[in-house]
């Protein structure tokens, strides 16, 4: 068999694989909901570290992606596994779902709110793009289980991946 035959037949595999995997995790999640693993943590360093690892990807679209995140930002109690899974996805989606020539821009801002007898810090996280946005009744289901974008026949997949983000 040539090479290349068997390259395709290997991806296919991966591709199905990858299905797979992501439907029995959203059971998972369902039953047992989100196993977190959580440690202090640099957002600034997470961010920069999968902004290397996505810069051939980004190449390839001709997307550019700006990280905003601060060393100042505070260090925070996070799962970094998990909170990589949910900026790769986030990430992958834009890619996925706009034309060659995207900028991304990854950013957070501390907020403090005030409790009855304490005050409380967080770290919001925001991902933003230049592309083609959403429809207004796109947003309100599209991190909810098999919704997909109104390009769906486009592109593979269930529908899973913004909503384990949702879950995460």
């Amino acid at each position: 068999m040539p090479q290349a035959y068997l390259e395709r037949m290997d991806r296919s595999c991966d591709r199905q694989l990858n299905l797979i995997n992501s439907l029995v995790e959203t059971q998972q999640l369902e039953v047992w909901g989100v196993p977190l693993q959580c440690r202090p943590l640099h957002l600034s360093q997470l961010v920069s570290e999968l902004a290397a690892e996505w810069e051939p990807r980004l190449a390839q679209h001709e997307a550019r992606l700006e990280n905003l995140i601060t060393h100042d930002i505070p260090v925070i109690e996070a799962d970094y596994h998990q909170l990589w899974r949910v900026y790769e996805n986030l990430v992958a989606n834009a890619l996925k779902h706009n034309p060659t020539g995207v900028q991304l821009t990854l950013s957070a801002e501390l907020h403090e709110s005030q409790g009855h007898n304490s005050r409380m810090a967080f770290v919001r996280c925001l991902v933003a793009d230049t592309g083609v946005g959403l429809e207004p009744e796109q947003i309100e289901t599209l991190f909810q289980l098999y919704q997909r974008g109104s390009a769906a026949r486009k592109t593979t997949g269930l529908g899973l991946g913004l909503y384990l983000c949702r879950k995460l």
